[in-house]
């Protein structure tokens, strides 16, 4: 059986994609992944000097998001691993998918975003981005999806 993987940042989006994720663990009995991703390479060079203390608060921060993601599933009933990558979120989270071969990803766009004609949803975008690089299933959930 291929992982869920279930993509991390905090936020209603967050709340609503984990939700979401274990709801599907528990439907297909597929282990599931929590992951979280730090791009400290975003900052710019005049905050370089603090990339290392930046780098360290947000896996800190990373690890308190996945210890409450791994809590609700566990509340679940389920056991789910995580994990923090450290690098550009897309190809992060590509390298992971490819060379653990999950089966899909599950991300959470941000609340207010809605799935606008066009391919204007910036969510979306990076959804196709990630598919079209590993050649994983990419399903976005919004908080307003969450029931």
């Amino acid at each position: 059986m291929n992982d869920i993987v279930c993509a991390t940042r905090g936020g209603a989006g967050s709340r609503a994609v984990q939700l979401a994720a274990i709801d599907l663990a528990q439907r297909t009995g597929n282990p599931l992944v929590f992951i979280y991703v730090v791009s400290p390479g975003m900052l710019s060079q005049e905050e370089s000097a603090l990339q290392d203390v930046i780098r360290d608060e947000l896996i800190w921060l990373g690890k308190a998001l996945l210890v409450v993601a791994e809590k609700r599933a566990r509340d679940a009933g389920l056991k789910a691993d995580t994990v923090i990558l450290l690098g550009n979120v897309q190809d992060e989270i590509c390298r992971y998918l490819t060379e653990n071969r999950a089966s899909i990803l599950l991300l959470g766009a941000p609340r207010g975003t809605t799935a606008e004609l066009a391919g204007e949803d910036a969510v979306k975008q990076f959804a196709d981005r990630i598919y079209e690089n590993s050649g994983v299933e990419v399903q976005i959930v919004r908080p307003e999806d969450e029931s």
